[in-house]
């Protein structure tokens, strides 16, 4: 079996049957969504493996992984985790447990130029790291990182979008209190 879905079996086992993990979260433990993990993983590989390239590749994938490594800690710490509550909002589900995410999703609305400026940066890396693969007819790099960079676009599309959404559900929904 391919090893990057090995994990993703191991990381879906240790999570297995624990519907109400989300809800159940302490607000200094937050789990993050499953494939957004696996895939995170499989793009700093994928970036680390191009930093040991000779040459420009290498010199430029070492630039984008530095910028999507800060990028992905920032992801970890507050973006991700209220993205677990999705399937329990989407039936309909708010409980006052879920509260904890209101915390980092104002962070989210609060910080969005400085996440956009983020992206910018990131999605400039890895465009660098496309055309330098490009003219060193490394085929394998530029698909990676024109992927990557797709990628990047989707976060600002869609998913920091989304958590302001789950900060308006949350807020519409959630006693007064919080």
């Amino acid at each position: 079996m391919h090893p990057k879905i090995t994990a993703l079996l191991a990381m879906f086992a240790l999570t297995a049957g624990t519907a109400s993990a989300a809800k159940a979260e302490t607000a200094s433990q937050h789990l993050l969504p499953q494939s957004i993990q696996v895939a995170t993983q499989d793009t700093m590989e994928q970036l680390t493996d191009l930093t040991k390239r000779k040459g420009p590749v290498g010199v430029a994938a070492q630039q984008a992984l530095e910028v999507y490594s800060k990028h992905a800690a920032r992801e970890r710490e507050f973006i991700l985790p209220p993205l677990t509550l999705l399937p329990y909002l989407a039936d309909g589900k708010v409980t006052p447990d879920m509260a904890w995410a209101l915390t980092m999703t104002d962070r989210v609305r609060a910080e969005r130029e400085v996440i956009f400026n983020e992206h910018a940066q990131l999605t400039d890396a890895l465009n660098h790291l496309a055309d330098v693969a490009s003219k060193a007819h490394d085929k394998e790099a530029e698909e990676f990182a024109r992927f990557a960079a797709a990628d990047d676009l989707n976060d600002m599309e869609i998913l920091e979008p989304t958590l302001i959404l789950i900060n308006d559900v949350l807020r519409a929904k959630l006693p007064a209190a919080h």
